[in-house]
């Protein structure tokens, strides 16, 4: 194989990159670092959802996951709630300071998160979503 063979995955890996410093200063501002981010809009997308949920739609470790849970109930912006029919079961959700600080911050990085996009066509978006989850699911099953 030459390099060559491999610039998809070069171009891929560098503008993942330059994705996720773009967002970083997008957040800069906020209370949160990225990883306390992506956790906190996960539970803003689903308003009411299981600890094992979240593992699974955020790129962090178990234990760490547990940290930023317990900062973001520190910061008073999300509850654990025990589930009543299984005890084992935690579910997550904003209190009424996470609603209100997500429905401010959400709607400015979102608009910025679009302009990115905006680059591409509507068509283009919809083939490179098509192409990155191909590649994602064939990856996921070389596992």
């Amino acid at each position: 194989m030459i390099k060559q063979d491999l610039k998809p995955l070069i171009t891929l890996f560098k503008a993942h990159q330059s994705m996720v410093e773009f967002i970083k200063k997008d957040i800069k501002d906020t209370p949160f670092d990225l990883n306390e981010f992506s956790v906190f809009e996960v539970i803003y997308h689903y308003k009411h959802i299981k600890v094992q949920d979240i593992k699974e739609k955020v790129l962090v470790a178990n234990s760490s996951l547990t940290y930023i849970l317990d900062k973001l109930v520190k910061k008073g912006l999300i509850q654990r709630i025990k589930c009543h029919q299984d005890q084992r079961v935690t579910y997550i959700g904003l209190t009424n300071e996470g609603i209100k600080l997500s429905d401010t911050l959400f709607v400015g990085h979102y608009e910025r998160m679009e302009k990115l996009l905006s680059i591409l066509t509507h068509e283009e978006q919809k083939e490179l979503s098509y192409l990155l989850k191909k590649l994602g699911t064939y990856t996921k099953e070389q596992l």
